[in-house]
């Protein structure tokens, strides 16, 4: 009978292992670049309000900030600690080394995020910059078109709905105010915000100062190569989805009902080969935190300009 079993189980395995060896993207293919004209669906880039979400976000992170410094405030304190321990010894002793062990896990966990959460907020601060740039170099090149001077375009950004770009607009022009040449103003810009497109954008703005040019074509150009790379690096994101969603499904679905059936097999013939309590522990955390682990793969896949 358990034999019967573990050939359906084995054979469940082969069929997934011969899916995933003829799998390929080699019947999807990209759009070739046009050198000579560039077709870009404009339904893809409808603009997005940005500021909205922006606005949302710095109201949650400013709520956050506030229950980030009272934690610290209250749980960093010598008597605090010593309850944790205490409580931790209490776990140890009571209900073993495994549950124990999760308590003090999740405590460290809790520990570290609160005190590098300003550092994990400030790197995703300009998250919206890369889809806002698009827009924002056709519009500096519109106003550059009607006649107006590039520092008048700089002012008529930032105060635009172009989110974090808009406040890095605003910090140039400030900086300009204060007596910092535009070139260096710009530059610096350029080396602090994290985007190779504004990088694209912010030399020639800074090569068209010194040795002069059309800058409003120049800014078309390159926002056009924006979008159109946007574009491509969208799709190529997509079809790496296609294949990951197959692996997902795999480990978060199929692998621990697969464990699960074989060790509830397993130990009608030979007895318990896993304790309850590892038991519990994978399916309440190891399983969990890989499908976790997973989700912030996804994230880190999603492409930048």
């Amino acid at each position: 009978m358990f034999g019967n079993f573990f050939i359906k189980v084995a054979d469940v395995f082969l069929n997934i292992f011969d899916f995933f060896k003829n799998f390929n993207f080699k019947n999807l293919k990209l759009p070739k670049r046009n050198k000579t004209k560039k077709e870009i669906d404009p339904k893809l880039f409808t603009k997005l309000n940005f500021s909205e979400v922006k606005k949302q976000k710095d109201t949650q992170n400013k709520l956050f900030n506030k229950l980030r410094k009272i934690f610290l405030k209250y749980f960093l304190g010598k008597k605090t600690i010593a309850t944790e321990i205490l409580m931790f010894l209490v776990l140890f002793a009571i209900a073993g080394f495994e549950i124990a062990g999760i308590y003090l896990t999740s405590i460290v966990m809790i520990y570290i995020f609160m005190l590098y959460f300003p550092k994990i907020s400030q790197k995703h601060q300009y998250d919206d910059l890369n889809f806002e740039l698009p827009y924002a170099l056709r519009h500096m090149a519109t106003e550059l078109k009607a006649g107006k001077g590039l520092h008048d375009t700089l002012l008529t950004v930032s105060i635009a709905n172009y989110g974090s770009l808009s406040g890095e607009f605003k910090r140039v022009l400030k900086e300009i105010k204060y007596g910092k040449s535009s070139e260096d103003a710009l530059m610096e810009m350029s080396l602090r915000v994290s985007s190779e497109g504004l990088s694209r954008a912010v030399h020639q703005i800074v090569g068209t100062l010194r040795v002069g040019g059309n800058l409003a074509n120049s800014l078309n150009v390159i926002a056009e190569d924006i979008s159109f790379d946007m574009q491509i690096k969208l799709k190529e994101y997509s079809q790496k989805l296609n294949g990951f969603i197959l692996i997902y499904t795999f480990i978060a679905i199929l692998a621990p009902v697969i464990i699960l059936i074989m060790l509830m097999a397993a130990s009608t013939v030979v007895g318990d080969i896993v304790s309850g309590e590892m038991v519990f522990i994978m399916y309440m955390f190891f399983f969990p935190l890989i499908v976790v682990f997973m989700a912030l793969f996804i994230k880190r896949m999603e492409p930048k300009i």
